[in-house]
């Protein structure tokens, strides 16, 4: 966090000591929901700090010191909170199980998260979030490099990589039938923090990536993101590395023309270098830890396989999912279930029937069409604003770009695990709609 944190002083000094202290505690606060997520010995720090940072947006207010929100990010968020809340009282009126616990997720927190963004509407502060993500990208990376090598018995355990996650009792390492496994806490943040390393380091975005230092530490931060998404053997991990370099250059093909040329073999070369180091990581893995890479490739493609004959248990119960969840749907197909609906051909976790792996699906059983487009229209708003922001050009295009590929690869990754459905993910939203939120607004 040091580099990060002598990084937002910079970016804000024009911003008086108030805009600081606020940037650099929503920092602190992104850091400690992205490198550890699920710890339970920070709840109630990160929950004191959030206070802490509206409290201060409610300052800022009072004393006309600069907190804005643009109408339309106003409306949005309004429009989707209370379509939330009219599913909430639908899911109540059931006697949906989960229904209470719908409530913070599809009302409370997307206000909140968006009173928070209102003290980010300094264009420059969203440089400040820039460097913390490529941190916490760098924690979350060199932490699994760190606790992959110890379990090998690479390096020897002096109880570093325990001390780092302040004794996660969830961490664990091993492999099943030639293929690794890995959990750590921040493993939930790598959807998207993977894929925008990845950008960043593609096309240089940020002014903090003209300092060489910046630059160094980004592709540290790739290289060591790419060794943990290795280790960890999530398909929706590999999947989301994987088609990152097309969404790159998807996003790039967007700029305009005379920035274009220049992206597209910043893009190719970055490619070539992800190609190589697939290579190198793979090569390494088979040495120190007897990788089989035809038992990973088989590992990998099981997980997409929902047909009867699959071996995959996930895969299975991914199928049973499927078949009762659209089944469930059809009986409600218009307003659903309401939120904190389970079914009963297939609960997932007895203390949270109502949650899913297919966490689309999910929403579409719990709120039927009617929810589900209304919920994909506010996610395309995002899409659309921010690629408009990238036809522009210039600075904010360069930010806008990792922001997007990192949003587009949480997207991609939470169709089978419910990461948004999480207080600590919820920066997945209102990071990009926050540096959305800044261009909107009049200079």
């Amino acid at each position: 966090m040091i580099f990060a944190q002598s990084n937002v002083v910079n970016v804000v000094d024009d911003a008086g000591w108030m805009q600081q202290l606020f940037v650099a505690g929503s920092c602190l606060l992104l850091f400690l929901s992205m490198a550890l997520p699920t710890v339970p010995q920070l709840v109630l720090l990160k929950a004191g700090l959030f206070a802490a940072l509206l409290a201060g947006v409610g300052l800022k207010c009072l004393t006309g010191t600069g907190s804005r929100l643009d109408p339309r990010i106003v409306l949005w968020t309004f429009s989707l909170s209370t379509l939330g809340f009219l599913f909430v009282l639908k899911g109540f009126f059931a006697g949906n199980p989960g229904a209470a616990a719908a409530l913070p997720v599809h009302v409370l927190w997307p206000l909140t998260f968006t009173l928070w963004i209102a003290g980010l509407s300094r264009p420059r502060t969203v440089s400040a979030l820039h460097c913390t993500l490529i941190v916490a990208t760098l924690f979350i990376g060199l932490y699994g490099c760190l606790y992959v090598l110890t379990e090998l018995e690479v390096l020897p355990d002096v109880g570093l990589a325990s001390a780092l996650s302040l004794g996660w009792e969830g961490q664990g390492f091993g492999t099943d039938e030639g293929y690794p496994k890995m959990a750590i806490a921040g493993m939930n943040s790598l959807p998207f923090l993977a894929p925008y390393v990845m950008a960043s380091a593609a096309v240089q975005s940020g002014s903090a990536q003209r300092h060489p230092g910046w630059r160094i530490l980004t592709w540290v931060a790739c290289a060591a993101a790419w060794f943990t998404v290795l280790a960890a053997g999530r398909r929706a991990l590999f999947l989301v590395v994987l088609l990152t370099p097309g969404l790159i250059l998807l996003a790039c093909c967007l700029q305009p023309a005379h920035e274009r040329v220049t992206a597209r073999r910043r893009v190719i070369k970055f490619t070539a270098v992800l190609a190589l180091a697939a290579v190198v990581l793979f090569a390494g893995f088979t040495l120190i830890a007897e990788l089989d890479l035809h038992e990973l490739w088989d590992h990998f493609g099981a997980g997409f396989d929902l047909s009867t004959q699959t071996p995959d248990g996930d895969a299975v119960e991914r199928r049973q999912q499927f078949i009762e969840l659209s089944r469930g749907w059809l009986e409600r197909p218009l307003f659903g279930a309401g939120l904190g609906a389970s079914v009963l051909g297939s609960i997932r976790s007895e203390t949270t029937p109502w949650a899913y792996e297919l966490y689309y699906l999910a929403i579409l059983y719990q709120t039927g069409l009617v929810g589900c487009l209304a919920y994909a229209a506010g996610i395309a708003w995002i899409f659309w604003c921010g690629l408009k922001i990238i036809g522009q050009g210039g600075d904010d295009a360069q930010i806008m770009i990792p922001l997007l590929v990192g949003f587009c690869g949480l997207l991609i990754a939470n169709g089978t695990n419910p990461y948004l459905g999480k207080f600590d993910e919820m920066w997945t939203i209102f990071v990009p709609l926050s540096a959305i939120n800044g261009r909107l607004l009049p200079a």
